[in-house]
């Protein structure tokens, strides 16, 4: 063996293939179908002529034999009368159906569509003349016995003719069929070609915004990392943290507060149902009792009131309590620390003021709108990804089933024409 002898076969092989096949385009398919069914047409139109005129022929020796049949009188008087009668109404009949039957003028036969509809008229005057003869055939065959071969063999040769012509005709329906099933996939070719070409301008678009999505999500992340990084930044953090300082120090103030009326809440509690007090001044003792570290900035002078009246009500004993003394000295001392706990307060109050307002100085609302922006930067990119993703899946389908498509069009197309063809779009 030579070598490189069969990779050289195989190559010209190959070249011989690409040779033999034939490139059409897509919008040639139709016209090519076209002249291949016209083509087809006009061939049977010659070869059914002689066929047609075999057929007349036929018919015009069966109009002959039935018009022997006619002057025979087959020799009806020796037999008995009532079968006179049935063989005298087939013969009729017989005779009736297959003169007018075989004397019909076929068509001349001009076109394709001439062909066809001699066909058809070829079948109705075979089926006419077959349904009168198979009515009447035990009749036929045991009086006229000598007419039904020479009928038989006519009728067999008219038959054979119109088979074959029926075939023809077929040949083109199925012809026809096939053209309308190419048709079918090189349109699906030309849609799915057309979903493929808006499929990728639709993922050069996502992949567009993809990357302004990523251009604004690192331009955004940026700049939250220089206001992070910022002096004022770090002075706000400052402030927040010595809110936080005064914040927890004030929570330990309104426990001490809460501590201490906490020792007269049976007593204020007592007082509330039995007070003689004005409403507003009522309503600021309900207050009292429920949270006295929120009311104790309201009025100094009001939670006097209230407290003495309170005393009052308990010396007087209007207010039962277990321990009179001690009630009273713990409210008497409350009192006496009153204007410690307000000013204490008052002075986390005017701190949390001063250094909210210089926390303040600090737009805080810009970081939560970079923020915002950055998550919505990312989501989008995150929803771009995911449809970009799924329509190259799609993309890949697509590609697919048309590679699919193409293969089924040309090997129908060289099935139907007999020539291997490269479709192209």
């Amino acid at each position: 063996m030579v070598f490189g002898w069969s990779k050289k076969t195989q190559e010209n092989s190959e070249q011989q293939t690409q040779q033999s096949q034939q490139k059409i385009h897509m919008s040639e398919i139709s016209q090519i179908l076209a002249k291949q069914k016209e083509a087809k047409q006009k061939k049977i139109l010659e070869q059914t002529k002689t066929l047609f005129d075999e057929i007349k022929k036929e018919l015009n020796s069966i109009y002959g034999i039935i018009s022997h049949l006619k002057d025979d009188n087959l020799k009806i008087d020796d037999i008995d009368k009532r079968l006179q009668t049935l063989v005298i109404r087939s013969k009729a009949e017989v005779i009736d159906v297959i003169s007018k039957e075989s004397q019909k003028q076929l068509p001349q036969v001009k076109s394709y569509d001439d062909v066809v509809k001699t066909a058809e008229i070829a079948s109705h005057t075979l089926k006419k003349i077959g349904d009168v003869l198979g009515k009447n055939s035990r009749v036929i065959h045991v009086f006229a016995k000598k007419y039904a071969q020479d009928l038989k063999t006519h009728l067999e040769l008219v038959t054979k003719n119109h088979v074959a012509i029926s075939k023809m005709i077929g040949q083109i329906s199925s012809m026809d069929a096939s053209a309308e099933m190419i048709q079918d996939k090189a349109a699906k070719i030309t849609s799915t070609s057309q979903n493929i070409s808006d499929g990728i301008r639709h993922i050069a678009k996502l992949k567009e915004a993809y990357g302004d999505s990523e251009v604004v999500s690192s331009l955004t992340q940026q700049q939250i990392s220089n206001i992070f990084s910022s002096p004022s930044f770090a002075k706000f953090l400052e402030y927040q943290e010595k809110i936080k300082q005064v914040e927890a120090k004030e929570v330990g103030l309104n426990k001490e507060i809460e501590d201490e009326f906490s020792k007269i809440s049976r007593p204020l509690g007592k007082y509330v149902y039995v007070t003689s007090l004005e409403k507003p001044l009522k309503a600021m003792l309900e207050r009292l009792v429920a949270s006295p570290s929120e009311v104790i900035l309201e009025s100094k002078s009001s939670i006097v009131t209230i407290l003495e009246s309170c005393m009052k009500g308990i010396l007087s004993g209007t207010v039962s309590v277990k321990e009179t003394d001690k009630a009273v000295d713990h409210i008497t001392h409350i009192i006496s620390i009153l204007d410690g706990l307000i000013a204490r307060k008052t002075k986390f109050q005017t701190q949390l003021e001063d250094l909210r307002k210089s926390a303040e100085t600090f737009d805080i609302r810009q970081i939560e709108t970079l923020e915002k922006r950055l998550a919505k930067a990312k989501s989008d990119n995150e929803d771009a990804k995911l449809k970009i993703a799924n329509l190259e899946s799609e993309l890949k389908q697509q590609t697919e089933q048309k590679q699919t498509l193409l293969e089924e069009l040309e090997r129908a197309l060289e099935q139907i024409l007999g020539t291997k063809y490269q479709v192209l779009e």
